[in-house]
């Protein structure tokens, strides 16, 4: 490093910015016992040396919290480069010193309210952001993360993002919503519900919340799945997906079948679609009450367990009922409030 000329700068400052220096050098993470002792020594040299540290001090204590985020010491010394050979000790007289209570030298007041900004600004950038997302009866919405991560939510969904160096977490609440989600192997992406959790680090998945139970629908990449945090090994690791299998998550328990989803296509309901399978009648009335305020119920509890298939409009509850009760020989009629019915109370 070239030394810096110091010419101009009088001993005072100079002696100010040397104790910038070494306040900063003894905050870095790679500060050796001989820096100590040259600090010390430093120290020693004159009372200058030891007022000009205790002034920084003082004014590095004022910056309160600003003055322990992560990397400030090293702004600081980064600001004030030189290493200490580059820094002479001047000699001082009576005669020179400057009044004990004059100004702040300008360049090191400019430093130290540089380093309080980026201060700021670090504090702001370690801070978990978090953020709550909705969509009402019908409704369907997509919404792109700061990381670039696209969120697609179905109907009646409620979710809960928290953001933060270390991850980035989604809490699935209520309704389901398909991820793709931008790469950053340094904060893994997870989904969570009661029933387990989803990891990727980039990939594309469907996560459905149901009573008791959560499926997962890969698409693309793969993602490792965990058990609830209630347990006995909090978030242990399940299994892992490969694209086209459908999983679903239960009692610490993993199912897993092929879900016949192709490469690069999409959740049916992002279209307006939804698609059965094999679909417990009770799953695929909750899934129509999510997309229509006309709601669909079931008479008979024993009805809860049949099974169902086809592809069926969102937004037609009367004609889901309809293909129901003709292809099932279920009875349907409405309610004095409109409500679709499907059976008779047992």
């Amino acid at each position: 490093m070239n030394k810096p000329d110091l010419s101009l700068v009088h001993d005072g400052d100079r002696i100010d910015q040397q104790a910038a220096f070494w306040f900063a050098r003894l905050r870095a993470d790679d500060v050796s016992q001989s820096d100590r002792e040259a600090w010390q020594r430093w120290l020693e040299q004159a009372r200058a040396h030891r007022e000009a540290y205790a002034r920084v001090e003082a004014l590095w204590s004022a910056l309160g919290e600003f003055a322990t985020a992560p990397g400030i010491g090293e702004r600081l010394g980064a600001s004030l480069a030189p290493a200490p050979a580059a820094l002479p000790t001047p000699a001082i007289s009576r005669r020179h010193e400057p009044p004990r209570r004059r100004r702040w030298p300008a360049a090191l007041a400019v430093s130290v309210a540089l380093i309080a900004a980026g201060a700021y600004f670090a504090l702001r950038s370690s801070a978990p952001a978090e953020a709550d997302y909705r969509t009402e009866t019908g409704e369907r919405r997509s919404l792109q993360l700061e990381d670039g991560t696209r969120v697609d939510l179905d109907a009646g969904t409620r979710l809960h993002v928290r953001y933060d160096r270390r991850g980035r977490s989604v809490r699935l609440e209520q309704g389901r919503a398909f991820f793709q989600v931008a790469k950053d192997t340094a904060r893994p992406f997870e989904v969570s519900t009661d029933a387990g959790s989803v990891r990727a680090l980039g990939t594309q998945f469907e996560v459905a919340r149901l009573a008791g139970a959560s499926d997962v629908a890969l698409y693309e990449g793969s993602v490792e799945l965990r058990a609830r945090a209630q347990a006995p090994q909090p978030f242990g690791r399940l299994g892992v997906l490969v694209p086209g299998q459908r999983a679903r998550l239960s009692n610490d328990a993993m199912q897993v079948a092929d879900s016949g989803v192709a490469a690069g296509s999409r959740p049916g309901w992002m279209s307006g679609r939804l698609v059965f399978n094999e679909t417990p009648l009770a799953e695929a009335v909750a899934e129509f009450n999510r997309y229509n305020r006309t709601g669909v119920v079931l008479a008979d509890p024993a009805l809860n367990a049949q099974r169902i298939s086809g592809v069926f409009r969102g937004d037609d509850a009367e004609g889901f009922v309809q293909a129901v009760s003709e292809v099932y020989g279920i009875p349907e009629h409405h309610a004095a409030d409109g409500t679709h019915v499907l059976g008779t109370a047992p």
